[in-house]
């Protein structure tokens, strides 16, 4: 009795070193399949799969503008997902208009996904009511694997660390973290610097998913 309840022990202390170590793949999304998600201001939105088409996933996302995009007042806020890597290819404007995006945090998603994993994007824009470009630097790491409690459940996620860098105005920057839970095919939670780039420039809160829906 003694030996099985040391193995049982064993068991549990190596179960989640070795799901870290592990490398997960993209998911597969269905049409229907839905998250909802609510902030600390009491906000909420839904994300929705409209569509999946040969290589790309078509996704309604609520909650969120891409004013850096070009034509922007053509938005209707359908994004395209790269199949394997889920990294946010293009939107599609009210005509059916391919458009391009520059939300910066469009590959916070890249898989295939483990700890230790690092990225970088650069993209570059002309700001609101400015003349000249200016390039911006992303740079994600997947720091961990934690048991996370939301709303709609408790699951094991990756934790996944986002700087961005405003690389013409003295280094500026700010950071988030999302956490990604394979079982729910996306992330489930985020934490913005409270004082921050985002928190200032985005108004981006701290957030977490309140219940979804997988077909």
């Amino acid at each position: 009795m003694k030996n099985m309840m040391i193995l049982g022990c064993l068991v549990l202390f190596l179960a989640p070193i070795v799901w870290a170590q592990e490398k997960v793949e993209a998911p597969v999304w269905n049409v229907g399949d839905k998250w909802t998600y609510k902030d600390v201001t009491g906000s909420t939105w839904t994300n929705e799969v409209k569509d999946s088409k040969e290589d790309l996933f078509i996704v309604k996302m609520g909650g969120i503008q891409d004013l850096y995009a070009s034509d922007y007042e053509e938005i209707q806020d359908l994004y395209a997902f790269d199949k394997k890597t889920m990294n946010v290819k293009f939107l599609i404007g009210e005509s059916g208009k391919r458009l391009k995006s520059r939300i910066r945090p469009g590959k916070i998603l890249n898989f295939p996904m483990f700890v230790g994993k690092k990225w970088t994007d650069t993209n570059t824009k002309i700001p609101i009511g400015g003349s000249s470009e200016v390039t911006y630097l992303s740079e994600f790491k997947i720091e961990s694997v934690e048991t996370v409690t939301t709303l709609a459940g408790s699951f094991k996620a990756y934790k996944i660390y986002y700087k961005l860098t405003n690389m013409g105005y003295r280094g500026s920057s700010g950071w988030f973290r999302v956490w990604y839970a394979p079982d729910v095919k996306t992330w489930i939670k985020r934490e913005v610097e409270k004082t921050g780039f985002f928190a200032r420039a985005y108004e981006l809160q701290d957030a977490e998913l309140i219940s979804y829906e997988l077909k």
